[in-house]
């Protein structure tokens, strides 16, 4: 795993968030993470679409390209929302399918980084994740 900078993050989540398709919300949000089996972060958007259940938030649609990348434990997410006018939502926080997709592949310490807001540990916003008893 290569170590990037919570600032190189952010601005790889800033860019992707310049791509979301967000007609409907009008915020555009956007991820990076980093999996300790790849090389680079990888990146993911918001795409929403007129029936609401099949929108993609945009750490689920970065947790996806790293997982078909060949990764599987999640180290780091940087997150971050403009509006339609282009002003930073930092009061943003994952949803919960995003936070359960998050633990599957991650852990309780695993850092979410929010644009304006700061650091977090997944543990601060899912304190019990489900986990699969076998």
């Amino acid at each position: 795993m290569v170590n990037f900078s919570a600032d190189e993050l952010l601005a790889m989540a800033r860019l992707a968030a310049e791509r979301a398709y967000a007609p409907y919300s009008g915020w555009r949000v956007g991820a990076a993470v980093v999996f300790a089996e790849t090389a680079a972060p990888h990146v993911g958007t918001n795409v929403e679409n007129g029936s609401y259940g099949l929108t993609i938030c945009a750490e689920r649609a970065a947790i996806f390209a790293g997982i078909a990348a060949g990764g599987r434990r999640l180290a780091r997410v940087a997150l971050t929302c403009r509006d339609r006018d282009g002003n930073l939502i930092a009061t943003i926080a994952p949803c919960g399918a995003c936070l359960q997709v998050i633990a599957e592949f991650g852990g309780p310490d695993t850092a979410i980084m929010i644009d304006g807001r700061g650091t977090f540990r997944l543990a601060d916003f899912l304190p019990k994740p489900f986990e699969f008893a076998s």
